[in-house]
C-alpha cells in the first residue's frame, strides 16, 4: 500500500502552509521556459482545454500567485506527459503483438522489471488519470505532487528522464525542466511529514521505476523488430513465437566479454534513441498541430476581414 501522508498524519501545519506552493521557480529557469516553443505550445494548450480556474480553498490570492501556480502545474503537466506517451507507445506495441487476444493482459508482452514499470504505470495512470490530465484547480494539482508516495515517484522518475533525453542529442525542441528536480528534493526535505530521511528511500524506489521503465523501451525496441520480421506471415504465428519466446528456457550464450560489452553498449543507445523518438515524436506533433491552428485561424480572420472597395469618386 502507498504511503499516503492525508491519511497517516496531522496536516495542522501543512494546512497553514497549503496556500503556499511548496515549489520554487528560478527567474533564470522561468526565463528559459518562457524562451521555449514547445513549452509556450504546451501552455497555450492548457489554457484552452483546461479549467484554469482555482478551487475556494486557495482562493482568494493575487495574480502574482495564480501565475506562479500556473506555471509550475504546465511544468507538472510537461514533465508527466513524456511518461504517459511511452506508456501509451508501449501499450500500442503490446497490442500489436497480441492482436485480438488477451487485450486485457498487454503486461504479459514484457518480461521482468520492464513488466513491472508497465503495471505499475496501468494502474497508476487508471488511478490518477484526472491528475495525469493536469484537470482541475492548478494549486490542486501542483500541491497533490507530496500527498502519497506514488506522484513523488513519477515526478522524481520524470525529472530524471528529462535530464537524459536531452543529453544524447541536446534537442533544442525539448524544454529544460531539470532545475524541478532540485526544486522537488528541497520541497521533501522541508515537508513535515516527508523530510530529508525519508527522501532517500523515495529516490530508490523511483530508480527501480526508472529502470523498469528504460527496459520497458529496450524490449518495446525488440518487439518492434520483431514484428517488423513477421510483417509477412499471420497474426496468429507472430503471437504463436511470441508466446514460445517468452516461456522458452533461455540458454546461456558463449561470448566473448568484449562483443558483449559493445552489445550492451549498442543496446543502451538504441533504447535511448527509441525514448528519444517517441518524445520528440511527441512534442513535435503539438508544435505542428498548433501551427496548423495558427494557420486556420489566420485564415478565418482574413476571410471575415472586409475588403475595400474603390468607387469612381474615390
Amino acid at each position: 500500500m502507498a504511503i499516503h501522508r492525508a491519511l497517516s498524519f496531522p496536516l495542522s501545519r501543512v494546512e497553514e502552509v497549503a496556500r503556499e506552493s511548496p515549489f520554487k521557480v528560478q527567474e533564470a529557469d522561468a526565463a528559459r521556459l518562457s524562451s521555449c516553443d514547445a513549452f509556450h505550445i504546451i501552455r497555450k494548450l492548457l489554457a484552452k482545454q483546461q479549467d484554469s480556474d482555482f478551487c475556494q480553498y486557495h482562493l482568494p490570492m493575487s495574480r502574482e500567485d495564480k501565475e506562479a501556480w500556473l506555471l509550475q502545474r504546465d511544468i507538472t503537466h510537461a514533465l508527466v506527459l513524456p511518461i504517459l506517451e511511452i506508456f501509451r507507445h508501449a501499450s500500442d506495441v503490446a497490442k500489436s503483438m497480441l492482436g485480438n487476444r488477451n487485450i486485457y493482459d498487454l503486461e504479459l508482452v514484457f518480461r521482468g522489471e520492464a513488466r513491472g514499470a508497465f503495471s505499475w504505470l496501468q494502474c497508476f495512470i487508471a488511478e490518477e488519470e484526472d491528475w495525469c490530465r493536469t484537470k482541475g484547480c492548478p494549486a490542486c494539482v501542483v500541491s497533490k505532487v507530496l500527498e502519497a508516495e506514488p506522484t513523488i515517484r513519477i515526478v522524481l522518475v520524470a525529472c530524471r528522464l528529462s535530464e537524459s533525453l536531452r543529453q544524447p542529442h541536446n534537442n533544442a525542441n525539448l524544454p529544460v525542466l531539470h532545475f524541478w528536480l532540485a526544486s522537488l528534493r528541497n520541497a521533501l526535505n522541508e515537508d513535515p511529514f516527508w523530510g530529508p530521511d525519508f527522501r532517500s528511500h523515495l529516490e530508490s524506489r523511483a530508480e527501480i521505476l526508472e529502470t523498469g521503465i528504460q527496459n520497458l523501451a529496450k524490449q518495446c525496441l525488440e518487439l518492434e523488430e520483431l514484428l517488423k520480421r513477421e510483417s509477412n506471415t499471420s497474426n496468429a504465428a507472430a503471437v504463436a513465437l511470441v508466446k514460445a519466446q517468452r516461456y522458452a528456457p533461455t540458454k546461456p550464450t558463449k561470448l566473448r566479454i568484449s562483443r558483449l560489452a559493445e552489445r550492451q553498449i549498442a543496446l543502451a543507445k538504441e533504447e535511448n534513441s527509441w525514448m528519444q523518438k517517441i518524445i520528440v515524436g511527441c512534442w513535435t506533433t503539438l508544435l505542428a498541430d498548433a501551427a496548423e491552428a495558427r494557420r486556420k485561424s489566420s485564415l478565418s480572420q482574413d476571410h471575415l476581414r472586409p475588403s475595400k472597395a474603390r468607387h469612381l469618386t474615390s
